[in-house]
């Protein structure tokens, strides 16, 4: 019986071989352009033996699922709400935050100069500029050749003469600022502004002189005739 079954076999491939013909249909080996080829062996997509991106770190899928959450909520109509009542809260925060240290610092300052806003000190003198005894002082800043304190006394001789005329009102707490403010509209205004910044220049700036730089200075400051 198995002898029958193999007979039949083989005689069916002999038939089936009788009619297979050859292939002799020509075939065109198409090759891609040097520069094609070349940018495909170059792009990361065919690299199938790189090394992959190392795993993410407990940190980095908290954060990516911390924001997600923070977008889903602001994409809500209340999250929308929300974040536009956030940013009116932080406005007036800055705003109160800029007044704040507006006042603390003394706006005038921001606009004049440190200088502008320290009040003159009298201290080391009397606390009435009328009881000072200017030319005592200055020459013995002079004999001393402390040409910086006898710069500071002739400005504040200058104070004391414009507050005799009535052109400016003398108080202790004033700053320079204040009495260029008084003196605005008249004719001294320029030149007393002139003297004020000297001053300013060489007593808070630790400006040192000597005695051909005082000699110039003080004559600038006799010159202001009130």
């Amino acid at each position: 019986m198995n002898g029958a079954i193999a007979f039949a076999l083989n005689d069916s491939i002999k038939k089936n071989d009788s009619v297979i013909k050859n292939d002799s249909s020509h075939i065109d080996i198409k090759v891609p352009p040097s520069a094609e080829l070349q940018k495909m062996l170059s792009d990361e997509d065919y690299i199938y033996d790189r090394v992959g991106p190392a795993p993410k770190t407990p940190w980095e899928r908290f954060k990516e699922w911390f924001w997600r959450m923070v977008d889903d909520l602001f994409d809500s109509n209340g999250g929308k709400i929300g974040l536009g009542i956030l940013k009116y809260l932080l406005i007036v925060a800055a705003i109160v935050l800029i007044i704040f240290l507006l006042i603390k610092n003394d706006i005038r300052a921001l606009f004049y100069g440190k200088s502008a806003s320290i009040a003159i000190d009298f201290k080391e003198f009397e606390e009435d500029i009328h009881s000072i005894n200017f030319q005592e002082l200055i020459a013995k800043a002079i004999q001393n050749k402390d040409y910086r304190k006898a710069i500071r006394l002739h400005f504040l001789k200058l104070l004391k003469e414009l507050t005799d005329k009535n052109l400016i009102k003398w108080q202790i707490d004033k700053t320079n600022n204040d009495y260029t403010i008084e003196l605005a509209k008249s004719k001294y205004s320029n030149q007393f502004n002139e003297l004020a910044l000297l001053y300013e220049y060489i007593w808070y700036g630790d400006f040192e002189l000597n005695e051909e730089s005082f000699k110039s200075t003080v004559s600038k400051f006799n010159a202001f005739k009130a």
